[in-house]
């Protein structure tokens, strides 16, 4: 290892060195282990990059090969290679004066050069799905002074082609991580942030192959563009979208063409909606160049994720949509008038009243949040149930969150309005099986002590603190929709703060966020395994 600076810095005597072969000193204020082998003079720092082990401690053979005897992570103190493990150890160049003083040159490498190879470093880490790595090297970067949003815009562009599916909830997860942040000052839970965003990337992408986008590109046309869509015809929808991107369009510019994509059917249960409506608050954070990394992989969702209502349940979706300028009206409604009806009843109601689009947004609203605050959380136990019915807390809450998303797009985009409220109607008639039928009998908004009539934004920051970003939970789907939940709430009642919803909405975001949930259910996937095989 050689050096063309002249910050040189006497370390130790040769004399002193060769007694034990290895020696700790300490220089600006770092320690720096030198080793003397068969094959050289060798520098680095003390505490290992892992978790911070003596290397002093460590083993050296092969005359080269440094060992941190804690997790058996391995060095190479030649050509500086991780052997085993992951984080790089840093090196210091090593040279013996004429005096015999050993002698290391402490000079840092330029910034730029420091943050390249953090970066480099990041998309081993996210294939790993090594979360810890992930948050030192975003705390490596703050330490040199470099914005670590570089590594979230890094992140994005390395693994977008290592969704099989195209955009997960690590996307719009992101933009409510990184909007919170700005909130914050403490550095710890700004970085927290942080890690969430690049550990949830990772979560979504570990050991995944590379899916490859095609290549082609062709002349933006948002007809095309739609009909590919429908037809599940990636390859010329990716096309169509990098021939916009070639042409200097922005998402402004596309957003409509998305949006209307995403309304046209009930798709993934509400997550079209909300991933498109995500990518503006991203970008306003992130920037324009990261685009692509997110609208090619939402292009892919697009054409790749299910469509509820292609299915009997939610048929009546496209049904009351096939007549909807004929029937339409604008007939007051409530909450009660939602209440307890299967979808198709809701879908045919909600077109009596869509003419009036706000009071029904309202009205559908009011329906969701009194769903979520009367969850019947026993359901979530139950064993012998068909595999249609597993539901928890994050199916009854896609309704709200999904509003939101509907809210945001057709107050831009009108002409949305008429799917979207649809598509909240789907909801409210799928929710209907799953809420106590007689009230809330554990009067939870009693017992809580909370002062409901208080400020809003004060119970809902605190749930975000204790119960978001000091979540303890280990899927990070649990996080993050801790967190999409209360940030939807916040957003909503800033705009609505006389809402008739809203105390509602506090109790059920509330409780929903300081439930426990099981995620796995070993012994209702057996039932349901059983049942499923024994009937041919």
């Amino acid at each position: 290892m050689t050096s063309t600076n002249d910050n040189w810095v006497a370390a130790t005597t040769l004399a002193e060195l060769s007694e034990k072969g290895r020696k700790l000193v300490r220089l600006d204020g770092r320690q720096v282990a030198i080793f003397q082998t068969e094959t050289g003079l060798y520098a680095c720092n003390n505490r290992c990059p892992h978790e911070g082990f003596p290397l002093m401690e460590g083993t050296v053979s092969d005359g080269c090969v440094l060992t941190c005897n804690w997790h058996n992570w391995k060095f190479d103190l030649e050509n500086g290679d991780t052997l085993v493990g992951g984080d790089k150890l840093r090196r210091y160049p090593v040279r013996i004066n004429e005096d015999g003083i050993v002698e290391l040159d402490m000079t840092e490498p330029p910034q730029n050069q420091q943050r390249d190879e953090i970066l480099s470093n990041l998309d081993e880490a996210l294939h790993k799905n090594d979360y810890s790595r992930l948050s030192r090297e975003l705390a490596r970067l703050d330490m040199i002074g470099v914005d670590p949003l570089v590594a979230v815009k890094k992140a994005f562009a390395l693994r977008m082609d290592r969704f099989e599916f195209g955009t997960t909830h690590a996307m719009p997860g992101a933009a409510d991580w990184l909007a919170y942040r700005q909130e914050l000052t403490d550095p710890y839970e700004r970085l927290a942030c942080l890690s969430e965003v690049l550990g949830h990337i990772a979560w979504d992408s570990a050991y995944r192959p590379v899916y490859p986008f095609t290549t082609d590109v062709a002349t933006w046309s948002e007809a095309e563009f739609s009909r590919a869509i429908e037809a599940e015809d990636e390859n010329t929808a990716v096309a169509l979208v990098r021939g916009a991107l070639a042409d200097g369009m922005t998402w402004d510019d596309l957003r409509p063409a998305f949006a209307r994509c995403a309304m046209r059917h009930y798709a993934g249960f509400g997550h079209s909606v909300i991933y498109v409506s995500k990518v503006s608050p991203l970008i306003d954070i992130l920037g324009g160049d990261v685009l692509e990394s997110l609208i090619l992989p939402l292009t892919r969702h697009l054409c790749t994720v299910t469509r509820e209502d292609l299915i009997p349940e939610f048929r009546a979706f496209h049904v009351v949509r096939k007549d909807w300028d004929e029937h339409v009206d604008r007939e007051p409604a409530s909450r009660d008038d939602f209440l307890g009806l299967p979808v198709a009843r809701v879908l045919s109601r909600v077109r009596k009243s869509a003419a009036d689009p706000q009071a029904c947004y309202h009205a559908l609203m009011e329906a969701a949040v009194w769903q979520v605050r009367h969850f019947d959380e026993s359901v979530m136990y139950r064993t012998n149930m068909p595999i249609g019915t597993n539901v928890n807390w994050l199916d009854v809450t896609h309704a709200m969150t999904t509003a939101q998303a509907v809210r945001e797009l057709a107050t831009e985009l009108p002409e949305l309005w008429g799917d979207g409220l649809l598509q909240i109607g789907c909801f409210i008639g799928r929710n209907a099986k799953y809420v106590h039928k007689d009230g809330d009998p554990a009067d939870y908004a009693g017992r809580s002590g909370i002062d409901w009539e208080g400020d809003s934004e004060t119970i809902l920051g605190d749930l975000l603190h204790s119960k978001v970003l000091y979540h303890g939970c280990t899927d990070f789907i649990e996080s993050v929709h801790r967190l999409k939940t209360i940030s939807m709430v916040r957003s909503e009642l800033a705009l609505f703060p006389d809402a008739p919803w809203r105390k509602d909405m506090l109790v059920a975001v509330h409780r929903y966020v300081s439930s426990e949930f099981p995620r796995r259910r070993a012994v209702r996937v057996a039932y349901q395994s059983t049942t499923f095989v024994g009937r041919g």
